[in-house]
């Protein structure tokens, strides 16, 4: 047990020293912000699409982040906003943001000691996998980060009690350790795609293991803060929610680069121990 725990750090110490570890993780989560504010951005003008009153999207980002910040996230969902411009801009931020997805795959292959593949195949593997991270996020966002705030919002707003009754029973349930599987899952599906060559399933258990234990740790934290210790009028004033958001955003992509090449390290030293026996059976 000593010998695994000395063993997992010594690989962690391995890792923090790779030249990738300096610039990926912030690269990361630069384009993961730039993936997740469309989304919400999709999110409110569909309200408005459907004629949902904003007001409980509003008080939700009211209490989230700020005033001043709620104003600025919902001021798409107005109809002047609409239209081709809204369409066209919203398809440039994802491809945009897809670049953080491609240089994963890039950085993968430079992990795994491997050629970049065509410059189309890595964009539409960039685009897939960038979906997939924006369904991460916004999963992480909504259920154990602001899941509380928004139950808190839907009390208030004086919804029928059946429905919001409906809705506490269905946020206490995605709480469970069921949305951790789902997150591993997800996760380590991003680990296998990554790199340009066929990566065998369970050799992708070890830093999706530790990338989700990870992210649990930091939400959890993030999770606490926002509901319990957040104050905007300190710090950077009204900007202070976003501040600290991007500090989970490099968190969390920290995290996922470390994944990434505790995968690789595991997988070479079975490849040697595998190696070694087989010298010494010759």
């Amino acid at each position: 047990m000593k010998k695994r725990i000395k063993d997992f750090f010594t690989r962690i110490i391995k890792v923090n020293k790779r030249p990738d570890m300096i610039l990926l993780p912030g690269q990361l989560a630069f384009f993961l912000v730039l993936a997740t504010i469309p989304t919400i951005t999709l999110i409110t003008y569909g309200a408005s699409i459907l004629n949902l009153s904003t007001d409980f999207l509003k008080s939700f980002f009211v209490k989230a982040f700020s005033k001043d910040i709620a104003d600025l996230l919902l001021s798409v969902s107005n109809a002047s906003n609409a239209g081709i411009k809204l369409t066209l801009a919203l398809l440039f931020s994802y491809y945009i943001a897809s670049n953080g997805a491609s240089s994963v795959i890039i950085t993968s292959n430079q992990i795994y000691g491997l050629e970049n593949g065509s410059w189309s195949k890595r964009r539409l593997k960039a685009i897939f996998m960038t979906f997939i991270f924006v369904l991460i996020i916004v999963f992480l966002l909504i259920i154990p980060i602001f899941g509380d705030q928004i139950v808190y919002v839907i009390q208030k707003v004086n919804m029928n009690p059946k429905v919001t009754s409906l809705i506490v029973t269905i946020f206490n349930y995605l709480k469970s350790p069921i949305m951790w599987i789902f997150l591993f899952l997800l996760i380590k599906l991003i680990y296998v795609m990554a790199p340009d060559r066929y990566i065998k399933s369970h050799n992708a258990n070890y830093g999706a293991i530790f990338t989700t234990i990870s992210w649990i740790l930091t939400t959890e934290i993030y999770s606490y803060y926002i509901n319990n210790i957040a104050n905007y009028s300190a710090l950077y004033g009204s900007l202070t929610g976003i501040c600290v958001l991007m500090i989970w955003f490099y968190f969390i992509s920290y995290f996922f680069v470390i994944g990434l090449s505790l995968n690789f390290q595991r997988e070479n030293e079975e490849l040697e121990k595998t190696a070694s026996l087989i010298n010494y059976d010759e």
